[in-house]
């Protein structure tokens, strides 16, 4: 097995940084090039921004989701009915913009958590117990987090040029704000999310699970039980 996008994801917090600076060029994160990519743009900003946002959107519920599911192999009880009741009074508030950012705090406090795991211990308790089912569902959460970073991968490479591009257009000054809040919260949150990434290699060298994802339009994996 294969697992060069987490030996290097640890580069995407660094790499992220300069993807959010004024007029930044591409970065590659120090990842692998991408198999069949959606990272070039269509020549049409507002269409480009749509997909972006889109694209945001989709690698935010697959890392929030993939993090759920491994909390509930890696953390306590105790930890994954805490999360589990803040996401639910997150998902009550009515006012959208309040919402997200309570679900954002929600998985910022799960990736902290997830990221404090001694994953190499994990590894071999997972081992030992064989559970075949549970090592199913934690080997597909891990493809899901890995290719919701490689998405993440996708964003912060275009999303500079794309939210410059959009702020000289004054029909598309809010849209480019948007981009804008959506590169300040991956930088925000690549820290913790990959320390996880690390630390599922270590996992990943232990367990029998599912290959992981070398591209970006890699479709997910199911993991729910």
């Amino acid at each position: 097995m294969k697992f060069q996008n987490i030996v290097l994801a640890a580069a995407l917090a660094a790499a992220l940084a300069a993807a959010i600076a004024p007029h930044a060029s591409a970065v590659d994160f120090g990842l692998p090039k991408l198999g069949k990519s959606n990272a070039a743009g269509s020549g049409n900003v507002d269409a480009d921004i749509k997909t972006f946002l889109a694209t945001a959107a989709e690698a935010r519920k697959l890392t929030s989701q993939a993090a759920f599911s491994l909390g509930q192999a890696l953390l306590t009880r105790e930890d994954m009915e805490a999360a589990t009741a803040a996401m639910a009074a997150a998902n009550a508030i009515a006012d959208d913009k309040e919402r997200e950012a309570a679900k954002s705090k929600v998985d910022q406090d799960l990736n902290a958590k997830l990221a404090k795991v001694n994953y190499e211990a994990a590894a071999k308790d997972l081992a030992k117990a064989n559970d075949k089912k549970k090592n199913a569902l934690v080997g597909n959460a891990m493809f899901n987090f890995v290719l919701g970073l490689l998405k993440d991968k996708e964003l912060a490479n275009r999303g500079s040029a794309l939210a410059s591009s959009a702020a000289s257009n004054p029909m598309l000054l809010a849209k480019a704000g948007e981009v804008k809040d959506v590169l300040g919260s991956l930088s925000g949150q690549m820290g913790d999310m990959t320390q996880i990434a690390t630390g599922l290699q270590k996992m990943a060298t232990t367990i029998k699970s599912v290959p992981l994802p070398t591209s970006a339009s890699d479709a997910p994996r199911a993991i729910a039980d």
